[in-house]
């Protein structure tokens, strides 16, 4: 088969939530919506949106974007963020194709090397989760190497773990702390706190909890200081995080408490299990939610010359 590669236009994103739907099988819960979320990353450039088609019929879809500036490195960074090729053209080198595609592209543009995962703020899985085989296997080789360390996610039954009220939060009460939603009205506060802890990546994805209704993160304070926050659904909504307990109020239950809050959100709005996305401690979280480690990513890159 001879495939057509093209530029996708806003027209197509209808084409590319159906391939999402029908190629991502280990993201089924959310799969149409990772298109929307990747079309308007705030790095995506217009010549890294492809489309592969053949005879009119749209068979595969390929997402990139350009870091704004060089790394610490001084080479500057395209990332694919989405492959994605219908299970009846698979084989047949469209996927190749449109990778071929996306790299010349990102050259053209200025980028030195090309990165499949670790791009934090906006993302929607840290890396090429292990059981999509073809696309590990393709990337490898054409010539991409994995990174070391592989990121892991956790998941939660929300039908199973206890999500009420219990003695963590009486005890934070008896301290004085109290754990409410993050308001829309001047939250410019919050969100510096944030950045001044944990950088604007993490600050970034705060703001984003302020377009859902309602808002997906809950914040700790004692009197007018903040303590701690968390956060659901900042890329996706069946995702946990980013989370942070400041150090000075740290081993007082803020974070189980912070979590628990934000899990019970996600179980109202029917859903049946969370990810803990991009898991740091997990020990915490078994222990808290009876969390267990549940999906492997690799990071992959290769240089661009």
């Amino acid at each position: 088969m001879k495939f057509e590669v093209r530029e996708a236009t806003p027209g197509d994103l209808p084409a590319i939530r159906q391939l999402c739907q029908s190629s991502l099988a280990w993201d089924r819960q959310d799969a149409p919506e990772l298109a929307d979320l990747l079309w308007s990353h705030p790095e995506a450039a217009p010549s890294l949106r492809l489309l592969g088609s053949f005879g009119g019929a749209v068979l595969g879809a390929a997402l990139g974007t350009l870091a704004g500036r060089p790394g610490p490195d001084g080479v500057r960074r395209g990332h694919l963020t989405l492959l994605v090729v219908a299970p009846e053209a698979r084989d047949q080198g469209l996927g190749r194709l449109l990778l071929s595609s996306m790299e010349e592209r990102m050259a053209a543009l200025g980028a030195g090397e090309a990165w499949v995962g670790n791009q934090a703020p906006c993302y929607a899985w840290p890396g090429v989760d292990v059981r999509y085989t073809p696309a590990c296997c393709l990337l490898e080789s054409s010539g991409y190497q994995a990174t070391p360390s592989p990121a892991m996610n956790m998941t939660v039954d929300l039908e199973a773990a206890s999500l009420g009220e219990d003695e963590g939060d009486r005890a934070l009460g008896a301290r004085g702390i109290s754990v409410e939603r993050l308001s829309h009205e001047q939250p410019d506060a919050f969100l510096a706190w944030v950045e001044a802890h944990w950088g604007p990546g993490w600050a970034w994805e705060a703001a984003r909890t302020l377009r859902r209704d309602p808002v997906s993160c809950h914040v700790a304070r004692r009197g007018g200081e903040i303590l701690g926050f968390a956060c659901h659904g900042t890329n996706r909504r069946s995702w946990f995080g980013p989370t942070g307990t400041a150090p000075s109020a740290r081993g007082q239950g803020i974070g189980t408490v912070l979590l628990r809050r934000c899990l019970a959100d996600q179980r109202a709005a029917g859903l049946r299990t969370a990810e803990i996305a991009w898991v740091g401690p997990a020990r915490f979280y078994s222990r808290a939610v009876g969390a267990f480690l549940d999906r492997t990513f690799r990071t992959f890159a290769r240089p661009l010359s």
